[in-house]
């Protein structure tokens, strides 16, 4: 009877990856329409938004660090706006040279490590930055740190959080 009832999907099951896709085009679909009804006035007067995405999860939970990164990827991919990736809390994990390449997701295997998307938002003009006693915490300080990953405290996201989307993973 136990069997019956689990009527979950398993991993090999088409339906889950239609599933997942769905829910990305969805979420992708409320982000732009977030971004609309948060930022009228830009949307007004014809600018893109700026997008800060805060990534709280690295080695310790690689489907929401993927994730996290993937979400900041396509809205470059698909010109939604500037974005600017701010790591934080185990997030900042993913700043120490050496082991964002080591972060990868079951679920989003097939899109690369951490290292690669985060490579993939560099090349197209997204910018990184780390809480500082995060990064001191996870071991990303100076010569130990991505070099493209600036170190940014809580005064740099409250002072740019204005004039910014933010999405929080």
């Amino acid at each position: 009877m136990a069997d019956q009832e689990n009527t979950a999907p398993r991993p090999e099951d088409p339906g889950r990856a239609d599933f997942l896709k769905t829910l990305g085009l969805a979420g992708l679909g409320f982000l732009g329409a977030g971004a609309m009804v948060s930022r009228p006035a830009a949307a007004a007067e014809g600018k893109k938004p700026h997008f800060i995405f805060v990534v709280t999860h690295g080695g310790n939970n690689p489907n929401r660090a993927i994730w996290s990164l993937l979400i900041a990827d396509v809205a470059l991919k698909k010109e939604l706006g500037s974005v600017h990736v701010w790591f934080t809390i185990e997030g900042a994990d993913l700043c120490a040279k050496g082991h964002a390449e080591k972060v990868t997701s079951p679920i989003f295997l097939k899109f690369g490590n951490a290292q690669e998307i985060m490579e993939s938002i560099k090349k197209q003009g997204g910018t990184f930055g780390v809480c500082p006693p995060c990064a001191e915490y996870f071991g990303a300080k100076d010569a130990t740190k991505l070099d493209y990953v600036e170190l940014q405290g809580g005064d740099w996201l409250a002072k740019n959080i204005v004039d910014a989307t933010v999405i929080w993973f």
